[in-house]
């Protein structure tokens, strides 16, 4: 893993967990969820392809992704869709921080 997949990753753990702010709730500690669709057996996608989830909508409510992947869309939307926002996200994070620059690199 490099230095800048390393520092995406950790930004991205940094957000919190996407399903519970949809939900509403900020700031619920979140680990990282690497984009299943779009990958092959065995693949794991790009870690710049990735989202944060709290470990219930990762791997043990009834909707995570992992326990139930077509409830998990049908309540927090596609994949491709949250990674989006993820990057979106990313980007307005980093951002924020004074005398910060945005780095494309990722895109």
């Amino acid at each position: 893993m490099t230095r800048r997949e390393r520092d995406y990753l950790q930004t991205v753990a940094q957000l919190g967990c996407l399903a519970c702010r949809i939900n509403g709730l900020h700031g619920v500690p979140a680990e990282v969820h690497h984009q299943r669709q779009g990958t092959g057996m065995g693949r794991r996608a790009s870690h710049f392809d990735t989202m944060p989830l709290c470990p219930g909508h990762h791997r043990f409510y009834e909707d995570a992704i992992h326990v139930n992947a077509s409830l998990f869309v049908q309540r927090y939307g596609q994949e491709e869709a949250l990674v989006r926002k993820t990057r979106e996200d990313v980007e307005l994070f980093r951002g924020s921080f004074v005398g910060s620059e945005i780095s494309e690199d990722w895109r």
